[in-house]
C-alpha cells in the first residue's frame, strides 16, 4: 500500500515536469501564432495599398491608351498630307505619337508589376492563414491536453469505465476549447474592429472640432454609430453564450422567438407545437436542446430552400423529444457526415451530433436528395438521468 503512493507521488512530479515543458511550448507556440497574425495584418495592408495603386494605374493606362490611338491617327493623318503640313508638323505629331507611346508601355509594365506583386501578396496572406489555422489547431490540442493533465488525472485508474470516462472529458474539453477560439474570433473580427476605428475616430474628432465645428459634430455622429455597432456585437456574443430570455421568458418562448426571427428571414412559414417549459427540465439541457434548434434552423435557412418547417418539443419524467422537419431539398447523410467529420471541425452538425452525444442523448437524422429532412433528438431531462444511463451502459 505503501508504494503505492509513493508512486503515484511519482507520476504526479513526472506529469508536473510534462505540464511544465508543454506549457512553456505553448507560451513560444502563441508567440509564433501573434507573429503569424501580424504578418497576415501587414499582409492585408500591403495588398489594400497594391490594389489601390493598381486601380489608378489602370485608368492611367486607359487614358494613355486612347491618347496613344489619337496621337497615332493624328501622325498618320500628317504623314499623309504632307502637303497640307510642314515637315515640323509632321516631326511634333511624330515625337508627341512617341512620347505618349513610352508613357502607355512604361505605365503598362507598371500595371503587370502591380498585379505580380498582389498575386504574390495574395499567395502568401492565403498561406499565413492556413499557418493561422493550423497553429490554432496544434494550440488547441495542446490546451486540450494540459486541461485533462492538470485534472485529477488519476482519480480513474481503479474505475472500471476509464476509458470512455476519460474520452468523454477530453471531448467535452475540445468542446469547450473550440467554444473559446470562436469567441475571440468573433470578439476580434466583431467589436474589437469597431472599437479601434472609435479610438482612431476621437482623435481625428479632436482636430476636425478645432478647425471646423460643424463637421467636428458631423465625425461625433459617425462615431456614435461605430461604436452602436460595436455595443450591438457584444450583446450578439452575449446572448449566443446564453441568451437571457432563457431565464426571463423560458425555454419555449426563447425557441418561439429564435425560429420565428430566422423563419422570417429565410421566409419560412413554422408551425411550432411546444409543450410548456417550468423547473422539470435542467437549465443546462434547455441551453442544448435552444442550441440544437439554432443550428438546425439556421442549416435550414443556409442550405436547405424550405417554404414550411414545424418543430415539436414534448417530454415527460426522464426524457424529452424534439422533432424538426422541413420540406426542402434535403441531402446525402452520411456523405454530408464524412464530409464535414473530414474538416476537423466541431461546430455545425458535427457540434450538434457531439452536444448531444455528450449528454448521452440519441439524435436520428433522416433526409434524402428532393425528399426533405427531419431531425429526431432523445435528451434526458436532468443529470441525474444522464448519470443513471452511465451506469447502465
Amino acid at each position: 500500500m505503501k508504494n503505492k503512493f509513493v508512486d503515484l507521488d511519482e507520476i504526479n512530479i513526472i506529469i508536473n515536469k510534462v505540464l511544465g515543458e508543454i506549457n512553456s511550448s505553448r507560451e513560444q507556440i502563441f508567440n509564433i501564432l501573434d507573429n503569424i497574425r501580424n504578418e497576415q495584418e501587414y499582409l492585408e495592408h500591403q495588398i489594400d495599398d497594391v490594389k489601390s495603386s493598381l486601380i489608378k494605374v489602370i485608368n492611367e493606362v486607359d487614358d494613355l491608351e486612347m491618347q496613344d490611338k489619337a496621337a497615332r491617327t493624328r501622325l498618320a493623318k500628317v504623314s499623309a498630307n504632307f502637303k497640307i503640313y510642314t515637315e515640323d508638323d509632321i516631326k511634333k505629331a511624330y515625337e508627341e505619337s512617341y512620347d505618349i507611346r513610352i508613357k502607355y508601355f512604361a505605365k503598362r509594365n507598371e500595371e503587370k508589376s502591380l498585379r505580380e506583386r498582389r498575386d504574390s501578396l495574395e499567395i502568401s496572406l492565403k498561406k499565413a492563414m492556413r499557418n493561422i489555422e493550423g497553429t490554432e489547431k496544434v494550440i488547441n490540442q495542446i490546451s486540450v491536453a494540459m486541461s485533462y493533465l492538470e485534472g485529477d488525472a488519476l482519480s480513474t485508474v481503479d474505475e472500471e469505465e476509464k476509458n470512455s470516462e476519460m474520452f468523454l472529458g477530453i471531448k467535452i474539453l475540445e468542446a469547450q476549447e473550440n467554444e473559446r477560439k470562436r469567441i475571440a474570433r468573433d470578439i476580434h473580427d466583431g467589436p474589437a474592429q469597431y472599437m479601434a476605428n472609435a479610438i482612431m475616430r476621437v482623435d481625428i474628432c479632436k482636430m476636425v472640432i478645432m478647425k471646423d465645428l460643424k463637421e467636428g459634430l458631423k465625425e461625433l455622429s459617425e462615431l456614435k454609430e461605430s461604436v452602436k455597432i460595436a455595443l450591438k456585437e457584444v450583446r450578439s456574443i452575449i446572448y449566443d453564450l446564453r441568451p437571457m430570455s432563457l431565464d426571463d421568458l423560458g425555454l419555449t418562448q426563447t425557441i418561439e422567438q429564435v425560429v420565428n426571427t430566422i423563419a422570417q428571414e429565410a421566409n419560412i412559414d413554422v408551425k411550432l407545437k411546444l409543450k410548456p417549459v417550468q423547473k422539470e427540465i435542467e437549465p443546462i439541457i434547455q441551453v442544448a436542446v435552444y442550441r440544437i434548434v439554432q443550428e438546425i434552423f439556421n442549416n435550414i435557412k443556409k442550405h436547405s430552400k424550405a417554404k414550411h418547417a414545424e418543430v415539436k418539443l414534448d417530454y415527460g419524467t426522464k426524457y424529452l423529444i424534439l422533432k424538426i422537419s422541413d420540406d426542402g431539398i434535403g441531402f446525402d447523410v452520411d456523405e454530408t457526415l464524412k464530409r464535414v467529420k473530414a474538416k476537423g471541425t466541431s461546430y455545425g452538425l458535427v457540434g450538434m451530433l457531439d452536444r448531444v452525444n455528450q449528454l448521452q442523448g440519441k439524435i436520428k437524422i433522416e433526409s434524402s436528395i428532393g425528399e426533405g429532412t427531419s431531425y429526431t433528438i432523445n435528451l434526458p431531462i436532468n443529470r441525474e438521468v444522464i448519470k443513471n444511463e452511465k451506469k447502465d451502459d
